[in-house]
């Protein structure tokens, strides 16, 4: 797994739509597992080439299907598993590159309206350090959730700490 986008997720056309058209990256998808499967010893090298011709060749999720239709089951489910985890991991991390953004905006507003009031109107109380605490923690739990792999899973992505780590540990 050489980085998080290594892999596309599955979608309905890999997964269980036979009549389902197909684009490049459901090709590529299914390409990467014959490949896999080559590395790790399931496939020769002459039905690897077959595969891959018929991948390229494929128009329906069908057609792609019948390519890793002799794969052993539990391979695939640990494959496509590993890939949406990733797909996961991926989209945790864009979203606290954007939490972060927007927190640094709010709180150089913040200090610049305190640094403001603090200018003309005397004692200089520091209540900005309330919000960015409190948004702070937030924040560290959704970089503790993005970078460890603790990504809830299932519902979709929220910030709310609950779900099972989406990459092992170890």
């Amino acid at each position: 797994m050489a980085g998080l986008e290594a892999m596309p997720a599955p979608t309905a056309a890999t997964t269980g739509a036979p009549h389902a058209r197909i684009g490049d990256a459901d090709r590529e998808s299914v390409a990467r597992l014959v490949a896999e499967a080559t590395g790790e010893g399931l496939l020769q090298f002459d039905e690897m080439d077959e595969r891959l011709s018929r991948v390229l060749a494929a128009r329906t999720g069908g057609e792609l299907a019948a390519v890793t239709a002799d794969l052993p089951d539990a391979w695939l489910r640990e494959r496509r598993g590993a890939a949406q985890r990733m797909h996961t991991v991926a989209a945790a991390r864009r979203g606290f590159a954007e939490h972060l953004r927007w927190y640094l905006v709010v709180m150089a507003g913040l200090v610049a309206v305190w640094a403001t009031v603090g200018m003309t109107a005397g004692p200089w109380y520091p209540w900005p350090v309330w919000p960015a605490l409190g948004w702070g923690l937030g924040l560290f739990s959704h970089a503790r959730a993005a970078y460890t792999g603790a990504v809830p899973t299932g519902r979709g992505w929220g910030c709310h700490g609950r779900g099972r780590p989406a990459v092992p540990n170890g």
